[in-house]
């Protein structure tokens, strides 16, 4: 499990390493998280929000979070990529 938690917030999809309230499964609305990004936002936790697009730097940061946490890096994604036959 990574450190991060997706959360929906001023029109984007964004990650946050605060913690959720205890048994939450995502943060209530209204609740202020810090992001990955560096914002401080309430979270929306409307069904939509979960389909808005992602924001790229939250997005950037999980994966170099998620990287050091398996050991990968963007190599080895290449390297499977040309595994399965891709470049």
């Amino acid at each position: 499990m990574y450190p991060f938690h997706w959360v929906p917030a001023a029109g984007q999809r964004h990650a946050s390493l605060d913690e959720r309230p205890d048994g939450a499964l995502a943060y209530p609305s209204g609740t202020e998280v810090s992001t990955l990004c560096g914002a401080q936002l309430a979270a929306d936790n409307s069904v939509l929000a979960w389909f808005w697009e992602s924001c790229v730097p939250c997005a950037d940061e999980t994966r170099r979070i998620a990287s050091e946490r398996t050991g990968g890096g963007r190599g080895d994604q290449s390297a499977r990529s040309a595994r399965n036959g891709r470049s």
